[in-house]
Parts: structure tokens; sequence; C-alpha cells
């Protein structure tokens, strides 16, 4: 084998990596091929296992990566990282993007090549380049489209094979063009995978900058719905963008859970490749169904819709949903695989998700406060709904649950590193919206000093809002 993911920062900077991360971008270039994955932890590294069973260029390229034996016996290591990763030469990897390291290099300390990427899409903002023959920086750039830029670098660099380099981004210099030129690739597979028009960079210009964007996101909406430019992937992009991303707080709850989340999503996916007929129950039973609820919680914690017109919505969503007797037996599925119990007799692949679920993911309060709980309250009023309980009675279970859900937002460090001004600022933003109702500003305003009593700063903003007793 010679293709590696490296779980510790050992000879490449400071930092956490996150292998689980690295897999689901391998897995986007293997085209969602389930012959793709993980060896067995020995010291700070995973083997990459594949073996192909589908075509194309990124695919073959990486077979050829991890089932050929390099010359000199030089491996590659790869290194998902968070934004705040910090290269050997005190570079954040967010001035950069990605980087390929050959041994022997004053910052690779390491005998093999060194392949570090920025996970984060610069803080989300994206890193962007130019498409076609523009030199016009406004073409996103993918995590996947990233890591396989740079092991278009590092192939070439195990077989001493890499061209020259120039200091100028324009024109490219002969091994950044190589590297584009394959990149166009990756472009081309994942457009095709999605359906839509194919848009290649500019081999020409190396040139990049911040801003258009360009981020992942859920990669298990992504495969259910059978393209990373779906309508739901597009939806979650959306409440991730207007909803979590609106604060400090905000950015460190989404950092959490995009971590954990990625924990256990490739294994997701691996399992549901491995079943075609799951995608549906997948996407149908737990992907819309959350999707509809954070819709529904963005619309009343932003725009201050009554509970009552909330569960109006709702009841229509669930009148023409569709067949409904399919509809049904995907949302009890989908329920057996999100409660973990033993009434609905689930597949092997289902029961497979679900012990998923409940070691890796529902145990996290993140996972489980942002993605289980809304697909749980979804399931349980659409059991009121089926008994035919009236739309009030909807409304006041749907608003009992939307209160007792916002004081149950998860409490992450970031608050107890926050100065006065800047925690007035953040509780001022979410009694304004997620905390309006009076009784979930008290159930989180007590968990918050409940964790955080010796903290000053909480103290006297909390104590402020008349809560500390």
């Amino acid at each position: 084998m010679t293709l590696f993911v490296q779980n510790d920062s050992t000879g490449a900077g400071v930092g956490t990596p996150d292998p689980m991360r690295a897999l689901a971008d391998l897995t986007e270039i293997a085209n969602l091929d389930t012959g793709l994955g993980l060896g067995a932890v020995t010291g700070n590294l995973q083997a990459v296992t594949y073996l192909r069973t589908t075509t194309g260029p990124p695919p073959e390229r990486l077979s050829t990566l991890v089932n050929t034996v390099v010359l000199n016996g030089v491996h590659i290591i790869i290194l998902a990282v968070p934004a705040n990763f910090v290269l050997n030469d005190g570079l954040l990897i967010t001035k950069v993007g990605g980087v390929a390291i050959p041994p022997g290099d004053p910052l690779n300390g390491t005998t093999s090549c060194l392949v570090i990427y920025d996970t984060s899409s610069n803080n989300g903002s994206g890193y962007c380049v130019a498409r076609g023959n523009s030199s016009t920086l406004d073409l996103p750039v993918p995590t996947s489209v990233a890591l396989y830029h740079e092991l278009s670098h590092a192939f070439r660099i195990v077989r001493q094979m890499s061209l020259a380099r120039t200091q100028t981004c324009n024109p490219s210099s002969p091994e950044e063009r190589a590297a584009i030129i394959d990149e166009n690739d990756m472009r081309t597979q994942l457009a095709t995978r999605d359906g839509v028009p194919v848009v290649l960079r500019n081999p020409a210009t190396h040139c990049g900058a911040s801003g258009c964007g360009g981020g992942s996101c859920c990669i298990v909406a992504s495969v259910s719905s059978g393209s990373s430019s779906s309508a739901e992937v597009a939806e979650l992009r959306a409440l991730r963008d207007q909803f979590l991303r609106k604060s400090e707080i905000g950015f460190a709850f989404f950092d959490r859970l995009h971590y954990v989340y990625y924990g256990f999503s490739p294994q997701v996916v691996t399992i549901m490749s491995a079943d075609p007929g799951l995608k549906s129950t997948v996407l149908n039973g737990l992907v819309r169904p959350l999707i509809e609820m954070l819709k529904l919680v963005r619309d009343y914690a932003i725009d201050a819709v009554p509970s009552g017109d909330l569960a109006r919505r709702l009841t229509d969503h669930f009148t023409h949903s569709g067949d409904w007797a399919t509809e049904r037996a995907l949302a009890d599925r989908a329920g057996g695989i999100v409660r973990g119990d033993g009434h609905v007799d689930l597949s092997s692949a289902e029961r497979a998700i679900a012990e998923l679920l409940m070691s890796r993911a529902i145990p996290d309060p993140h996972i489980r406060w942002a993605l289980v709980e809304p697909i749980r309250a979804y399931e349980y009023l659409l059991g009121c709904w089926r008994q035919g309980e009236p739309l009030e009675a909807i409304g006041k279970e749907l608003d009992a649950y939307l209160i007792d859900w916002a004081g149950q937002l998860p409490i992450d460090a970031r608050w107890a590193t926050l100065d006065t001004d800047s925690l007035r600022i953040e509780l001022d933003m979410l009694e304004s919206t997620l905390l309006r109702d009076p009784k979930a500003r008290q159930t989180f305003m007590c968990r918050l000093i409940a964790r955080y009593m010796e903290v000053g700063s909480i103290r006297t903003v909390v104590s402020e809002r008349g809560i500390l007793t």
C-alpha cells in the first residue's frame, strides 16, 4: 500500500487532522465506489484500501496511488486539516488551501510525501480560481477537488517526475498546469455525476482568491439524492449559511457538528453504496424530513413565523408529499433507524446504519440536537397527523417541541472565551431568534450558568438578564 491517512500532525505542523473527512473526499474521488476503505490504525496512520470497480480518470488514478509500489518506498500521506492548522513554517493552511510536500523538504518532518489540505474551505468563504479561458477568479474549489489537485502533485513527486515550478501564478508553471489539467478530470466527474454542465478551470493561470464559496455540505444528502448539486443539498447548505454561520457561537457549533458528522458519515455512504435501495429510505425518511424541520426552525427563529402557521405548512407538506403508503413505510423504517429499537423489521444495511448512529452519532449532543431530534420530531408530528389530530393540536405540539428543543442548544467551550461585550452580542442574537420564548431562554441561561459559573463574564451577562440565582 502506498497511500495513507494520518490522524495527528506529526512531521507536518500543528493541529488535529480528521481522517474520516479525508475518507469522505476520497470517496468523491472514487466516484462513490464501494471498493474504497481504510485499514486498521497503525500508529498515527491508516492505509487507504481500494479495489476499484468504477472507471474514469480519478478512480483509476486513485487505484494507482493505492495499489502501486512506488520508487524508493516513498509513500503518500494525506492530512485533512481544519482552518487553524499551522504548517511547519508557521503559515496557516488557509493561506495556501493545500500543499504537497516532498520528503527532504524543510517543511516535511517525515520520509513520505505529505499532502495537506484545508477541509474548512477557507472558513466557509471558499477558494476561487479562474474558469475556462478567463482570468476572473470566480470558480469555487470543492474540498475533493482540492485534494485531487494535491494528489496530482504527489503522484509526480513520488515518481521523481515533478515538472518545473515558478514563483508566479500567471502564467502557471508547468507543474501547476499539469495539476490543473488533472483537477479538471475531477471537475468533469463531479459535474457528470450531478447532471450539471461541466465547468473547467483555466490551466493557464494558477492564481487564486477567496470569497466564492464552494464548501462541501452533507455527503449523505449528496449520495442519497444522487447529486452534490441537488435541491436537498442546496437546502442544507442554505440552512447552514443562513442560520448556523451567523455568529461566533454559530461557527463554533458548526465546526463541532462538522467534525463529528464526518466521523461517521463516510461509513453511512459506504453502506448505502452497497445497498442502492437504501438510498430512498435515507433520502425520503431521513434527509428530507430533516430539511423540512430545519426550515421550520429557521422560519420560526429568523422570521418569527407563528407556530400555528408552521403547523399548517407542515400538514400541507404531509398531504402533498406523495404516495401515502410509500411515505408511511419510509417514515416507519427511518424511525426505526433513528430510534435504534426493535419495533421495525430493518434490513441488515438499515440495522448497520442504526448501530452506527447509536454508537457514533447520537451520543454527541451536537448531532443529537441538530440532526436526530428534528427527525424524531418530524416522525412524531407525522404520527399525530396520521391519527387525525386537528391542526390546532399539532400546532401546540410543534410549539412545545420548538421551545424545549431551543432551550437545549448545546453549550460549547467557545462561550467561556468570549469577553462581556461579545457575550451580550451573542445572547442578544439568540434571544431575538431561537430563544425568543421566555421558557426556552430561561432553560438555556440556567444551563449556561450551571456550566460556567466560575467564568466572570458569563456570570455578569446572565445576571444582567435576571437569571442568576
